[in-house]
């Protein structure tokens, strides 16, 4: 009954050799069997990304140096200023001809209590055949995020950002791309800013069909203490 009322697996057992006081999130406890869905629960990516969904695939995500992806997990500014190298499983009902969108978003600009430009698009990749990421056709091209930092008299503000990564399968085929895409294409190969785009995953994922993502990974980032942001410390609108 109470593995039950935990939410734990049938017939698994408690480790006694687990501390009680282990596990804060981010860090993986191993005795959540709901693991990685419950960080996106815990760090609200479902609901305010996106919508319940069931996880066919792990989505893996590692930067140059090092820096991997990892549900909710720390990343500084710094780590991910270049495109990440992306893996995803195929297997069992996808093979190389299946075809994939993955979209990048920040959904806490300026920041998380405040987020008045959510969605920041930071990147989106469509037609990508198979696992292929590189194979497939940039629309955005890749923008690290750029978090700013909060007014030192600000004591509600929260300067985490959710970069938040999604994998959805394309079902119906190639991306027929509409005005307001090939706009915001467009845009991105010019010097528009990013704060001057709003994007919403769920809207293109209704224009296309995309219907509920294959995989969702997602990091935490915040400025650096005592970043010189050009804002004083103050709230602006970043690149």
């Amino acid at each position: 009954a109470l593995a039950a009322a935990l939410g734990l697996a049938a017939g698994a057992q408690w480790d006694p050799t687990i501390d009680p006081a282990c596990c804060a999130y981010p860090e993986r406890d191993p005795r959540d069997f709901n693991w990685p869905y419950s960080h996106l629960l815990y760090a609200e990516v479902v609901p305010d990304v996106v919508g319940a969904f069931v996880a066919l695939t792990e989505l893996e995500l590692e930067y140059p140096d090092g820096a991997r992806v990892s549900y909710g997990e720390h990343i500084a500014p710094a780590a991910a200023a270049n495109t990440p190298r992306v893996r995803f499983d195929l297997e069992p009902d996808r093979d190389g001809s299946s075809l994939h969108t993955l979209i990048a978003v920040d959904p806490d600009v300026p920041f998380r209590d405040t987020p008045t430009e959510r969605e920041r698009i930071l990147w989106l990749v469509y037609d990508i055949p198979g696992n292929v990421t590189a194979s497939g056709r940039t629309l955005v091209p890749y923008a690290p995020p750029a978090p700013i930092s909060c007014d030192e008299a600000d004591n509600l503000c929260l300067p985490e950002h959710r970069i938040t990564f999604l994998l959805f399968e394309q079902s119906v085929g190639p991306l027929h791309l509409e005005p307001e895409d090939d706009a915001m294409g467009a845009r991105f190969s010019g010097s528009a800013r990013r704060g001057e785009i709003r994007f919403k995953t769920r809207d293109f994922g209704a224009r296309h069909s995309l219907g509920l993502p294959l995989a969702v990974n997602f990091f935490e980032t915040a400025a650096a203490a005592g970043a010189d942001d050009g804002n004083g410390g103050g709230r602006k609108d970043e690149l």
